[in-house]
């Protein structure tokens, strides 16, 4: 009867964890989305970084890059058609990780690595990777000449 219970445990937690890596997904390319179009367009080395993203952040090489693409673009898409409700659920999807401080710190990094991608971190990029960081409880990012992004891998 005991190892009845442990295999539904054990069946439960990998459940959980699938549920929960494609809420981090979601909140990363929400994140990736609303921060791609922070400037006012998504440029092509921002849509590489996504991708380089996606091939290095190992809680996302689960899920089929065109996946990823589609709720990035979807994302992106519901931001440019109505910012306010479009940005509310990039928020929503990211507020899920402000108690998991790996997961938290994981998604601003993501969100550092898009910022810098075509070389410079514009302060409405900033503003925006500031809005996460207080969603998520952790520490404003400071404005800096080189913005020194850790590595994602």
């Amino acid at each position: 009867m005991l190892g009845i219970f442990s295999a539904i445990e054990t069946l439960l937690d990998k459940h959980h964890q699938k549920v929960r890596s494609r809420q981090f997904l979601e909140a990363a390319m929400g994140a990736s989305a609303m921060l791609a179009l922070a400037d006012g367009e998504i440029s092509f080395a921002e849509l590489m970084a996504r991708d380089y993203v996606l091939d290095h952040v190992k809680q996302l090489q689960i899920f089929d890059p065109n996946e990823a693409s589609d709720l990035f673009c979807n994302y992106a898409e519901a931001i440019s058609n109505n910012p306010q409700i479009g940005k509310a659920n990039v928020l929503e999807a990211t507020a899920q990780f402000s108690g998991d401080q790996e997961l938290a710190s994981l998604l601003l990094r993501i969100c550092l690595v898009i910022a810098k991608a075509d070389g410079n971190c514009s302060p409405s990029e900033l503003e925006v990777i500031n809005t996460f960081c207080d969603v998520l409880g952790l520490e404003e990012v400071e404005i800096v000449p080189q913005l020194i992004v850790e590595s994602i891998a």
